[in-house]
């Protein structure tokens, strides 16, 4: 597991995570927006698959298909959900 933070533009707010490093970008971006469309009472408008994960120290975006460890997201990274 790893800690993160989870930086989302769209409201402004900045979550921190505990997450499988071994599950691909693409479940743990369902997941985050889950967690955080429940906790702030809101419904994703538009596509869910449209959404991006990056690393904000380099805004490399994470490769969809390849885990969290395989796109070198370790503790303590900050991450951006747009």
């Amino acid at each position: 597991m790893i800690y993160t933070e989870v930086y989302v533009p769209s409201i402004d707010k900045r979550y921190d995570f505990k997450l499988n490093e071994d599950v691909p970008a693409h479940i743990v971006i369902a997941e985050i927006s889950s967690v955080i469309c429940q906790k702030e009472h809101c419904n994703i408008s538009g596509d869910q698959k449209q959404l991006l994960l990056f690393k904000e120290s380099d805004y490399k975006v994470l490769s969809l298909n390849l885990t969290l460890y395989e796109n070198d997201v370790r503790t303590g990274s900050k991450l951006v959900l747009c």
